[in-house]
This record gives structure tokens, sequence and C-alpha cells, in this order.
């Protein structure tokens, strides 16, 4: 299957969605969403992405983000790479399905609707009964609650 070309404008704001081999719930264990979210906030204090929400979920994550210092391919690409070897190690094995998803969002209104539904991830599945009870999303900074996971970068 030929691979599909994404096209990241500097300045505009994406949905991405990268999801485990199989659906592998690799992020089940508070410790494993914890090694995403460093891999996150790493990538964001280096000044190589803008993360405006995110939601981890046992086997996906959801990331709002717009693009910083260089391209978010190689962001995403990178990203993914320090995950598997924080998680797995040199154990070998797939973590990641090879393609991930992203939208680009066109409208403040979309922007919300987007963060909305990506906050809402765990509510739908019945992990939790409001999106701000979830630890391992932005849903808690956007209710102004502490601790959160990560900052995020709330200003669009």
């Amino acid at each position: 299957m030929p691979r599909v070309k994404h096209y990241f404008e500097k300045g505009r704001f994406y949905h991405l969605t990268t999801r485990t081999l199989d659906g592998v719930p690799a992020f089940a264990s508070d410790t494993a969403k914890r090694k995403l979210v460093d891999a996150m906030m790493f990538y964001r204090e280096r000044g190589d992405w803008h993360v405006h929400g995110f939601v981890v979920m046992s086997n996906h994550v959801h990331v709002v983000v717009s693009q910083a210092s260089r391209g978010l391919n190689d962001v995403i690409r990178d990203f993914k790479k320090w995950v598997f070897r924080h998680l797995k190690g040199a154990g070998g094995g797939k973590l990641w399905e090879r393609c991930y998803d992203d939208n680009a969002m066109v409208s403040v209104r979309e922007m919300t609707d987007v963060v909305e539904y990506v906050h809402n991830n765990p509510v739908r599945i019945g992990l939790v009964r409001r999106p701000d009870d979830y630890f391992w999303s932005s849903a808690r900074n956007y209710a102004r609650l502490t601790p959160v996971a990560m900052e995020v970068d709330m200003e669009w």
C-alpha cells in the first residue's frame, strides 16, 4: 500500500490520531500513558510542535497540534520512535500502525468541536462520567483543574 502524503502548513491546526498495531492496548497502564505524555511534552518543550489538546487511550492517541519549528511529519515520526524505544526497549517488534490520520481545521468553531471530541473519548467508552475526570487528557487543563498530565497551549 503506498504511503499517504501529508501536507502540513505552519500556523494551521491539525487533529492527529495514531493507533497501536492491531489495537493492542499498549497504553493500558498509567506508566505507559506517562511515557507517551512525556514524549509529547519533550517535543513541545523543545519547540517542535504546539500541543493544544490531547487524550491518551489504551490503544491510540489523539493530539491537536500546530507546527512550530520543524515539519510535523518529522515530529510525528520521531515521537512514535521515542515512545516505541521507551516502551519496548530493545525487545523488537512493532508498536504503531504505519500510518496516522491528520485533519486540518479551518475555523475556531471546528477547533472547539475537535477538542471537545478528543476530550470526550473516555466518556464515550464509559471510563469516566465527565471529560475532566480523566487524567490522561487536556480536559483538566481547559477546566482549570490540577494536577494535569502536561501543560498545553490553550491559545488558538
